[in-house]
């Protein structure tokens, strides 16, 4: 009875937030802006709608989303293939949020999280997500972020907000500086904040710049510095991981949009009185193609990405590449993969098998049906780069298909139907090559 109340209220939460929002007209902004101006009122000056939820220099704001999904051959308690299994649930997440713009250069932001999931084993949490204060120069050429927030940078490869989930802040320390127009570069420490990262631990430390060359053409160049933790890179009692790279990213022509990520990552894992180094690559390309053609927008893509991979992780030098869990669409909707670093799954003796490093391919496109309707369908395929002998490398193949309904600006409709047609690497560990089936219905409001 008590889960029954529980899922009653998620759900009657977050009608009422889409209620609200659908009485509002569409083309409202939507979101919280960093840096509100002074006087902060949105009136209707300059033909802009007025924010109902804009009062002076404090701006409301609510980002939530419920969840009903339904899997096969899989366990949401552990994300693993499981065959014969099938698992339902339902996941809530609501972030309210106020942020305070006195000034031109001067913002304080707190946003809380009802993170729940209601299914066999039910979880309930409310935390702070976010919580930090801002101040920029009159100048704008330094700013200074203080306290938890998110970290959100490129294409989210390695440094994301697991938006899909509970999300990914961190206690930190933020500064931005802006010696030249094009360039900005941000220094940023802190810790992950466990209740709000799936359970990743560790510090996190790093410098992001990133020079516009012009409208079409940019450049990111990073270095960070990871200590690890469990469920984010190779799980040592001690560990020290650098992660360098780059990333380009424009267009040629106006139809055809690029990006290239190489990342490199070295450092030291310490496991009791063992030392390994780490010696690891990987990275992404993709390829975007707008062909403008029709009434309504639709875009093509493609995308190769890719993580180096280690046959036995337990002795000499540490070479699977690892980028963080964060939710990066590169490795498909339904979390079969998290990440580069491999996939794991339980033999029938209760042993993990490993298949480190993968290689993946994706290819899909999507199209605006109407101006409140979107189909999306994409494809995956997944190699290993290494696993154990006698055991294939041929992971699987995945394939999404999404719709997406636009009751406004702030408010959607998703439905989502996958499958993963899984490899021979599932069937030569568990001895059975059944498919992943999972749907999914998704109600989200935000502004």
């Amino acid at each position: 009875m008590q889960k029954m109340r529980n899922i009653a209220g998620a759900a009657l939460a977050v009608l009422t937030v889409a209620g609200t929002a659908l009485a509002a007209p569409e083309g409202d902004t939507a979101g919280v802006p960093a840096v509100a101006e002074q006087g902060g009122a949105s009136g209707t000056a300059g033909g802009e709608v007025e924010d109902p939820l804009q009062f002076g220099p404090l701006k409301v704001g609510l980002d939530a989303l419920v969840r009903g999904e339904s899997t096969r051959n899989f366990n949401f308690s552990d994300y693993t293939f499981t065959p014969g299994n099938g698992d339902d649930q339902l996941l809530v997440r609501v972030r309210p949020s106020l942020t305070y713009a006195p000034t031109e250069y001067l913002a304080a932001r707190v946003e809380g999280q009802w993170y729940a999931t209601y299914n066999d084993e039910d979880f309930n949490t409310i935390r702070l997500y976010q919580g930090y204060l801002e101040g920029s120069l009159p100048t704008k050429k330094a700013s200074i972020r203080a306290g938890r927030q998110e970290l959100i940078y490129g294409s989210t490869f390695m440094l994301g907000a697991d938006s899909f989930f509970d999300g990914l802040s961190y206690d930190a320390v933020k500064l931005g500086v802006k010696p030249l127009e094009p360039l900005a570069v941000d220094f940023f420490a802190g810790k992950y904040t466990k209740d709000n990262s799936g359970g990743m631990t560790g510090e996190l430390y790093g410098v992001y710049g990133t020079y516009a060359a012009g409208d079409d053409l940019s450049m990111d160049i990073y270095s960070l510095l990871d200590t690890g933790g469990e469920g984010l890179t190779h799980d040592g009692k001690d560990e020290r991981t650098w992660s360098v790279g780059a990333r380009l990213a424009g267009k040629v022509g106006k139809l055809v949009a690029f990006e290239v990520e190489p990342v490199f990552q070295f450092g030291r894992h310490i496991e009791d009185s063992s030392h390994h180094d780490i010696r690891a690559y990987g990275g992404h390309v993709d390829l975007t193609i707008d062909p403008a053609i029709g009434r309504y927008s639709g875009v093509g893509f493609i995308s190769y990405a890719f993580g180096s991979g280690d046959r036995d992780g337990a002795k000499g030098t540490f070479s699977e590449f690892h980028n963080p869990n964060n939710d990066t669409p590169l490795i498909g909707d339904m979390s079969v993969i998290g990440d580069l670093s491999g996939v794991t799954a339980m033999d029938s003796g209760g042993n993990e098998v490993h298949a480190s490093g993968l290689h993946a391919i994706t290819l899909g496109g999507g199209v605006d049906v109407t101006k409140k309707v979107n189909v999306s369908l994409d494809g995956h395929y997944f190699r290993a780069v290494k696993a154990p002998a006698g055991i294939s490398k041929d992971i699987g193949f995945e394939t999404n298909l999404i719709l997406t309904y636009k009751f406004t600006d702030q408010v959607s409709l998703i439905a989502s139907a996958n499958r993963f047609f899984t490899g021979s690497f599932f069937k030569d560990t568990t001895g059975s090559g059944k498919d992943i089936n999972y749907c999914y219905l998704q109600l989200q409001a935000t502004f």
